[in-house]
């Protein structure tokens, strides 16, 4: 892995993503600042994608079950050529393809929808299911769920 690389397109995410969130003049600041090195990881050296088609059937899938952290993800979106940056400066205006939690239908490189707090994991897992029958086609990819901590202790109180 390429430390120095990473380090540098997590400081392009974190500017990406203020400029982002300050474009609409609020927003989860904390919930997307704190994903900016792992979206550097994953997007700059682990993850497999095309941002000319971000429906690559042998793309590797990430959820982003707290999506009110989108602007982290339009950051970094934007940053591997999904779409121009500046059309993520719409956050969450009227007919905009960036809004406050992420959509699978509006926005290129989006997985899965999310809201809810919890729904991430749940779809997640749906997701993971499929793409596993789908690997007997051949598909091999990774799935990744990024959860809060909430989220994580709630699915611990559900299963005992």
């Amino acid at each position: 892995m390429d430390v120095k690389k990473c380090n540098v397109l997590a400081a392009e995410i974190r500017l990406e993503t203020l400029k982002v969130i300050h474009s609409r003049g609020f927003g989860h600041v904390g919930g997307s600042m704190d994903l900016a090195d792992l979206m550097a990881v994953l997007y700059g050296e682990v993850m497999k994608f095309d941002p000319k088609n971000p429906r690559w059937e042998d793309r590797d899938w990430l959820v982003l079950s707290k999506g009110h952290a989108g602007p982290v993800a339009y950051a970094t979106f934007g940053l591997m050529g999904f779409y121009p940056m500046e059309e993520a400066y719409t956050l969450n205006q009227p007919h905009t393809k960036f809004p406050s939690h992420t959509d699978r239908k509006l926005t290129p490189g989006v997985d899965l929808t999310t809201g809810s707090l919890g729904q991430g994991a749940s779809t997640a897992a749906g997701a993971a299911l499929g793409n596993k029958i789908a690997a007997a086609f051949c598909i091999s990819r990774l799935e990744l769920c990024i959860l809060t901590v909430k989220q994580t202790k709630a699915i611990m109180m559900l299963s005992c």
